[in-house]
């Protein structure tokens, strides 16, 4: 046989080689997807959710992290597109721009979800969840919000400090003022405020909201509405006032314009400040920080010593009006929530954030000292009030430019009076804005 001709049943050869290996390989395949039942990549329908949320601190952020994770693997025929939201503004304006690109996902967290479903934004959630749960917004008889999780804002503060200079918990504004004038008479700084993140100075400010103005008039929001009041009023003066004098009186740490909330919590583990007045989560990352630091927590009175405890309420789930319009997508949005708020999973989450529970059917779990603490101190007589700058009554795009000017204030450059004057005609041109949307 000729060179040539072998040259030519070799190459034959191999080609017939590749060729029964490819066959043998498409046969495996195809046996192989009727042996486990399952359809192929290319056939497989799945459902993608995308699910946008706050970042509001790391506990929150870990724990709907973990809820999403351990969900797709129970539901491999649904994913979960967690999107995140963190700037060092406040959250509305980060939804404002999500809303204006027309990306506000399928299932988003929210803190008016009235506003949002009066624009047509939201399509409503199953009936059964009111059942289910203790708190739920609604709007024109439907619900559209679902609460997530409950929580407070008051002063958490170091035990060791407190006892190194036989302080107690205060129980007047007086006796809070002349705690700190110890503290920062010993080199320790009272009050850390983290004015880096904008959304930070919402606790300060409106916890005088509360003593100040709405614990006298809890319709004041409304009524500034509807122009029958004003922030040039003697209430929202003696608001400023008190805000003021924290940074006038040097309670406050040098660097809180720049100071991030999320450094606060290893600020104060390292001693270098008594109190932070924050979220009830906050306990949860100083116990982790600071190696077996004892802490302690207290709702700050006012000057006649009324306890008025902040109640956060502004945590939601809703499901957008394109999430409604697909079927599939709806019924994916809703096996997350029944999943988000089963027992199991729910409990894991309130006793890794020290939130409160919201549904009906308590959590089941086991709470640390200073979450006990909290909780009691929650679960008291004293007045609760939930409002705050930025809620439903408060005109869109408001609460950003108020927390800018109170910073304005804080640093020094504006006075009370001009800051008063500054914000009624804020409020003023913010609601003749939103009119015109």
């Amino acid at each position: 046989m000729s060179d040539q001709k072998k040259l030519s049943w070799k190459k034959m050869a191999r080609n017939g080689i590749f060729a029964l290996v490819f066959v043998c390989l498409i046969v495996f395949l195809i046996f192989e997807s009727i042996s486990t039942g399952k359809k192929s990549p290319e056939t497989k329908n799945t459902v993608t959710l995308n699910l946008v949320y706050a970042y509001q601190n790391a506990q929150w952020h870990q724990g709907i992290q973990t809820i999403a994770e351990a969900f797709m693997q129970e539901n491999e025929e649904i994913h979960i597109n967690t999107q995140v939201q963190y700037e060092d503004k406040v959250y509305e304006d980060v939804l404002y721009k999500l809303q204006a690109r027309d990306e506000l996902g399928d299932i988003v967290q929210l803190k008016t979800p009235e506003r949002y479903a009066r624009e047509g934004l939201l399509t409503p959630i199953d009936d059964r969840f009111g059942e289910l749960l203790e708190g739920y917004a609604t709007y024109e008889d439907k619900i559209y919000g679902v609460e997530a999780i409950g929580s407070a804002s008051g002063i958490v503060y170091n035990r060791a400090i407190f006892e190194k200079y036989g302080l107690s918990e205060p129980k007047d504004y007086g006796e809070f003022l002349h705690i700190c004038d110890i503290l920062k008479n010993h080199g320790v700084t009272p009050v850390g405020i983290a004015g880096g993140d904008l959304w930070h100075m919402e606790f300060w400010v409106n916890h005088f909201l509360h003593t100040d103005i709405l614990y006298k008039d809890p319709d004041w929001l409304q009524k500034r509405g509807a122009d029958s009041v004003h922030w040039t009023d003697p209430e929202p003066l003696a608001m400023l006032a008190h805000l003021k004098q924290l940074f006038d009186n040097g309670y406050v740490n040098e660097d809180w314009a720049v100071m991030k909330d999320g450094n606060l919590s290893y600020a104060m583990s390292q001693g270098e400040m008594a109190m932070i007045y924050t979220g009830s989560w906050t306990a949860r990352e100083l116990q982790k920080q600071g190696d077996g630091i004892s802490l302690g927590w207290f709702f700050v009175p006012d000057e006649e010593g009324n306890v008025i405890i902040s109640q956060n309420q502004d945590v939601y789930w809703s499901l957008t009006k394109a999430c409604g319009a697909d079927p599939e997508k709806y019924a994916a949005a809703i096996s997350f929530l029944e999943y988000f708020y089963s027992p199991e999973v729910y409990a894991v989450l309130c006793q890794d954030t020290y939130g409160f529970p919201v549904t009906k059917e308590k959590a089941d779990y086991t709470e640390t000292d200073i979450q006990l603490e909290i909780k009691n101190e929650f679960c008291t007589e004293d007045t609760h009030i939930s409002d705050y700058i930025g809620n439903d009554d408060t005109p869109q795009g408001f609460e950003k430019s108020m927390l800018k000017l109170i910073q304005t204030m804080a640093a020094g450059e504006t006075t009370i009076k001009a800051t008063a004057q500054q914000l009624d005609e804020l409020w003023t041109l913010s609601g003749i804005s939103e009119g015109n949307r």
